[in-house]
């Protein structure tokens, strides 16, 4: 007969516990799924998704080369404009960003913001996968790779020619807001990235088809699209290559930690309530 009580005891106390456990969880989806923070996370999202898509239609028809500073030779100013503005990474850089944050208010829209173990539409499954393998580590990519050889040598990545053509908010919008604006997003939205090799394979396979691309533009130009890559030798060419792809992938895994350590708490109770139904 004890024997019975204690069990009941313990069952009692389970289930209260696991009942706890759902009560938090329902504490925080009504904090992010309505009230300030839902309208805080539509409003990046529609403001980050208007920014960068009048980023991409400014740069791309209203920043043209001035043409007293345009190759005189027809061939050679050809050759020079191979490729378009789409050998640049901070241009595939801020479509990219536009397109996941137009993706981001669908979701806000029509899709899921809640807390759970698993997705519950598919369009927040691809929000979350682009963000974790392509729109947070290229971003930082991006905005700390330009930053770091802009203060160690602006000709090298920006040259000072280009000042005259290429508005300073618009420098900002493609360069720094990429990755303010993904901070901004992996503290407003709940995501469970996606298994690290799922992830870095996408990544990789971003950043080493864009190295591909650079040296099919090489080929057809003869020139590379970006000055440093000129001034390089050969084998710290390839080097500073290799480094940009590790950076690249340190930047995913950056994004993970700092995706975990953000929601904590929440993955903690998810844990929580998977071990008790277990």
């Amino acid at each position: 007969m004890a024997k019975s009580k204690k069990q009941v005891r313990d069952f009692q106390a389970a289930k209260e516990a696991a009942e706890a456990t759902v009560a938090r969880l329902d504490t925080c989806n009504d904090a992010y799924t309505s009230g300030a923070f839902k309208y805080l996370r539509f409003l990046l999202h529609l403001l980050a998704a208007a920014q960068f898509s009048y980023g991409i239609y400014y740069h791309y028809f209203r920043v043209h080369w001035p043409k007293d500073l345009v190759e005189e030779d027809e061939v050679a100013e050809l050759k020079a404009r191979w490729g378009g503005k789409f050998k640049y990474l901070t241009f595939l850089d801020v479509i990219l960003q536009a397109i996941y944050h137009t993706l981001a208010l669908l979701n806000d829209l029509f899709g899921d913001n809640t807390v759970t173990a698993e997705p519950k539409s598919k369009l927040r499954s691809l929000r979350d996968y682009i963000f974790a393998a392509f729109a947070f580590p290229v971003a930082h990519n991006v905005c700390l790779s330009f930053w770091v050889v802009y203060m160690w040598d602006r000709e090298l990545i920006f040259p000072s020619a280009l000042d005259a053509i290429f508005p300073s908010w618009l420098n900002h919008v493609v360069h720094t807001n990429v990755a303010l604006m993904a901070i901004m997003d992996l503290f407003t939205c709940f995501r469970r990235y996606p298994s690290r090799l799922a992830g870095l394979a996408g990544n990789f396979s971003f950043i080493l088809l864009y190295i591909i691309w650079l040296h099919i533009v090489r080929y057809f130009s003869g020139e590379w699209v970006y000055p440093i890559l000129e001034v390089l030798p050969l084998p710290l060419r390839y080097l500073f290559l290799a480094l940009l792809v590790g950076f690249n992938l340190a930047c995913y895994l950056l994004g993970e930690y700092a995706n975990t350590v953000i929601w904590g708490p929440e993955f903690k109770l998810l844990k929580e309530q998977k071990s008790k139904q277990g």
